[in-house]
Order: structure tokens, then C-alpha cells, then sequence
């Protein structure tokens, strides 16, 4: 994209990316007959591959790590973690080729696609039968399948797109049920799963994301397979019963209260630290109720997410976190976090050795001292935090930071060029800062964010002014300003802007002013119903 078009609104950006997805699609799949790049493939990652490719693109990298090990396609090593041997069959496909990163805000979830030659390929391979280790059934209507269902007595059940309520009938007596592993809801906006769920004892992957499940069956506890239960944003579920405590070989436990209600985490009962001691993910967790003592037993843990911490539990909840040597990623919220809640973190704290990954979500009286120890930090967001300038200035020497988002986290009016001195941030390839306060940024060092390919300045809606020395960062790929005045949109502009040779050199700039935002949320209005 040439500068003089460099500047857009938000929603025409697509069809350029788009052709150049597809450009990148065919080069990587011509280089090779694709049936001789698969057939080059040992077996469990051709299997991996045409699991892939049941299921819709953008699926997160995570999750389908998950699926993978819960459909048993992941070969077994002395020594290695399954999730880990499945992370490396996933790298193996991306490598050749056969598996795409799909473009993306990088601090959200990697998400993944299957190029469509390729798909078209492995439908026609799994058409002619080559592929029997799994059976899997996607479909939108469950109702209208079941006799295919009986037919065909599927490993992994994926329903898309239905309402399903208890007027669909007993949906779950087809044969061969209870030989399901993976039982996939997400956003079928069902709200009450049938009492034939616990008859699902070979069931290793329960999703319900983003449904509206109000209460969980009697039977879950009978589910002793189950190795992911996924129920983030089930807004009506605030709390686990005591049957949870008996699955006791869970792994992935991935929680989160709705938005939309009162942000709080999800409560379990006591006795998680007896029952959860294989479990590597936990997220979405209420702090209070002793529980955040008892997460001292879950020494595995890789991933924790805490929310409603709080004084009166902080001490006992930073003393567990000392016992997780592996754990890679962090997240705790403090109570009341939108309403300035304060998180309270000790200088005392010793973080893990090998954490990777930092949110803290609440108002940060400083920066505890042992954030300059985090060596091995890759992604860091502070939310709500309102620090002064002076704190952040021992950001710029993590030596591994490849993103930070700010998102009201600087309590100031003006950014300076302390903010980055030359050679600072060396690593970081994203920047995303968002402030209601935030009027000027006056200044970059040259030599400053040497490796910055992305910045998102967001809901920054007094800021008039774009960093001297913005021009220097010739590795800067894309800039987002969503939204901004409209007298400095005016400034940025191609043609006779004044500030424009600031941003000149930038591919792509995205940018909506607050007039336009407002046009949109007028025109959204409009539009509903009730409007």
C-alpha cells in the first residue's frame, strides 16, 4: 500500500489482505505435489492434519492442542507432556506448509487455518478412506442427523449454530455415545445439557464456551475421563458443585465469568488441591474461600488465572504461586478491577523461573522490584493499573518483551521520551496503549523500539499529538488509531498534513474518528429493534 492511500477507515482493509493470503496460499502449495508432502508425513501427523481439517478455520492453537490429545492422535514420548508433543505436530505442519498463522492482533490467541488446497486434498483423501484412527461429525442441526449419528458412532461430536434445549429431545441416545472423547458446544447457546451427559464415560473434552449454561447435571461427576472442561464465558454459571472434585483427571479447567454480568471469577468448593493435582491449566478461578492457599498443591499448573484477588488473600495466593516451578503464564484481577480496585503485590514475591506471559489487572501502587527479573517475559499487559510515567521505564529492559499492551495503565497526560531511551525494548514487536487521560506523546529517541512492528494506540480520545521520532521506526508495519480527534486525523492526512511525515513510511494505517465512531453506534441504533 503506497503512502498516499496509506490512510484508511477501519473496515477497507480487507480485500488487499485477503488476495494476499491467497497469493501466499498457492505459492507454499506449488512448490511440492501436495500428495508427496503428505505422504512424507509420518502417520500421527497425517492424522493430526485431517482432524485439522474438520474443523472451522481460526481455530485457536490451544484449543486444538487440546483436541488433538483428547481424540488420542498424539503419539506418546518417554518423558514429554502430550500437550507438548502435540505443540511439535503442529509446528511440523506448519513448516510444511500444511497448517497457516492466521494474520492477526498477536496478542490474542494464535489462531490457525488450513490452506485451501491442502483441505481440498485431505477431504478428497478421507473421502477415498484414507483415514480411520477417528470418526468425527460436525453438524449445525442435531436433530435431523441422528440416524447418520447411529450409523457412523462418532469419536468427536461438534454442534455449530443450534439452540439446543430440552425440546430437541434425548439427543444424546445414539449409538455408540458412550464412546464419545470430545463433545464440542461452543455457541450453540444451549442452556441446560440432558441428564445422558454423564453417561459419556469415555469423554476427554467438554466445551461448553460461550453457551448459556445455567446449571451443570448430577452426572458430571461421573465424567472420571474428562481431561478439559472448558465453560469460559457461561455467564450464568457462577459456581462449581462438589461433583467437580471427583474428576480428578482433569488437565485443562478453563474458566471466565461473563462481562456482561458482575466480572467475577468462578467459585469452586474446597478440596481442589487434592483432586486437581494433574491439572496444567486453571483459569477463571475465584480467589476467596480458601482457595487460594489450597492452589499451593497444584504444582503442575502451566497456565493460572486468578480473579477477585484481594488483600485480605494476596499473601496466600503469591506464597502457592512460588510452589509452581513450571508455571509459563499469569493472570490475576484484582476485585473490583473496573471500578479501581487495588492489587496489592509484594516486593517479597519470587515469580516462577520460566513465566512467559504477565497480566495484572488493578490499580498498582508501583511496580514490585522483581519485575526486572522477568528475563524469560515474551508477553506483559497491565490493565487499569494508572502508574505514573517513572514506572515504566524498567520495561524497556526485559530482554525477551515482545509485547506489551498499556490498556489505562499510565495516569499521565504526556508521555516522554523517557518513556524508551535508544536501544530500550529491543525485543518488542507490539505496542498497544490505551488511555482516557493521555493528551500528548511528545517524543521517540532514535534508536528507540528498534524492532516494533506493530502499535495500537486505542480509546486514547484526548491524544493530539503523535511521537517526534515516530519516523525513525522503519520496522513499523502497521499503526491503528482507533478512535481519534478528528483536527488530528486532519494533521496525519497524505496530502498537506503537517504531521504526516510521521507516518508516511508506515504499509498499513488504520484509523476511525470519534465522529465516525459515533455515526456507527448511531447507525447500529437505528438498526436494532427497538430503536
Amino acid at each position: 500500500m503506497s503512502s498516499s492511500n496509506a490512510i484508511e477507515g477501519e473496515m477497507e482493509e480487507t480485500e488487499n489482505s485477503q488476495e494476499n493470503e491467497e497469493r501466499e496460499t498457492s505459492a507454499s502449495s506449488s512448490s511440492l505435489p501436495l500428495q508427496l508432502c503428505y505422504r512424507d508425513l509420518p502417520d500421527y501427523v497425517q492424522n493430526c492434519l485431517m482432524y485439522c481439517c474438520i474443523l472451522p478455520d481460526g481455530i485457536s492453537k490451544g484449543k486444538l492442542i487440546r483436541l488433538l490429545v483428547a481424540q488420542g492422535l498424539i503419539q506418546e514420548k518417554a518423558g514429554h507432556v502430550m500437550e507438548d508433543v502435540a505443540e511439535e505436530n503442529i509446528s511440523e505442519l506448519i513448516s510444511q506448509g500444511m497448517l497457516q498463522l492466521k494474520e492477526q492482533h498477536s496478542s490474542v490467541r494464535t489462531r490457525l487455518q488450513v490452506p485451501s488446497p491442502v483441505r481440498k486434498f485431505c477431504v478428497q483423501q478421507m473421502e477415498e478412506g484414507d483415514v480411520a484412527t477417528f470418526r468425527a461429525f460436525v453438524c449445525s442441526d442435531i436433530t435431523e442427523q441422528l440416524a447418520h449419528l447411529n450409523n457412523h458412532q462418532p469419536t468427536s461430536l461438534f454442534l455449530l449454530g443450534k439452540n439446543l434445549s430440552q425440546d430437541d429431545g434425548n439427543w444424546l441416545k445414539f449409538n455408540g455415545a458412550n464412546s464419545l472423547r470430545v463433545l464440542d458446544l461452543e455457541r450453540t447457546k444451549i442452556k441446560r445439557l440432558p441428564d445422558e451427559v454423564g453417561d459419556l464415560i469415555s469423554l476427554i473434552y467438554l466445551g461448553l464456551n460461550h453457551t448459556d449454561i445455567e446449571e451443570l447435571p448430577e452426572g458430571l461427576g461421573r465424567l472420571r475421563a474428562l481431561q478439559t472442561f472448558d465453560i469460559r464465558w457461561c455467564g450464568h454459571l457462577t459456581a462449581l458443585p462438589d461433583q467437580i472434585l471427583n474428576l480428578v483427571r482433569l488437565r485443562h479447567l478453563k474458566m471466565y465469568k461473563n462481562w456482561f454480568q458482575n466480572v467475577q471469577g468462578v467459585k469452586l468448593p474446597p478440596g481442589i488441591g487434592g483432586s486437581f493435582t494433574n491439572l496444567l491449566t486453571l483459569t477463571g478461578v475465584h480467589a476467596g474461600g480458601g482457595i487460594a492457599e489450597e492452589l499451593g498443591n497444584l504444582i503442575q499448573l502451566r497456565r493460572l488465572g486468578v480473579m477477585d484477588v484481594a488483600e485480605e488473600n494476596i499473601s496466600e495466593l503469591l506464597a502457592s504461586i512460588t510452589k509452581m516451578p513450571g508455571l509459563l503464564s499469569l493472570s490475576l484481577e484484582s476485585i473490583h478491577t473496573f471500578n479501581e480496585g487495588k492489587l496489592v503485590l509484594l516486593d517479597s514475591f519470587s515469580p516462577p523461573p520460566f513465566l512467559q506471559k504477565l497480566r495484572l489487572e488493578g490499580v498498582l501502587e508501583k511496580l514490585p522490584s522483581w519485575f526486572g527479573s522477568l528475563e524469560r517475559l515474551t508477553n506483559l499487559r497491565l490493565g487499569f493499573s494508572h502508574l505514573p510515567e517513572n514506572q515504566f521505564s524498567v520495561l524497556q529492559l526485559l530482554p525477551n518483551l515482545k509485547n506489551l499492551s498499556l490498556w489505562h495503565a499510565y495516569a499521565g497526560k504526556q508521555i516522554g521520551k523517557e518513556f524508551c531511551s535508544a536501544g530500550g525494548f529491543a525485543k518488542l514487536e507490539e505496542l498497544t496503549i490505551a488511555s482516557r487521560v493521555l493528551e500528548e506523546w511528545t517524543e521517540l529517541e532514535e534508536g528507540a523500539l528498534p524492532s516494533l512492528k506493530h502499535l495500537y494506540v486505542r480509546n486514547c480520545l484526548r491524544l493530539r499529538m503523535l511521537p517526534e521520532g515516530l519516523q525513525f521506526l522503519t520496522t513499523l508495519q502497521r499503526l491503528d488509531l482507533l478512535p481519534l480527534l478528528h483536527d488530528h486525523a486532519e494533521r496525519l492526512k497524505p496530502d498537506g498534513g503537517e504531521e504526516n511525515y510521521k507516518i508516511s513510511h508506515i504499509p498499513m494505517i488504520r484509523l476511525m474518528t470519534t465522529s465516525m465512531v459515533e455515526e456507527v453506534v448511531k447507525a447500529q441504533g437505528e438498526g436494532s429493534p427497538c430503536g
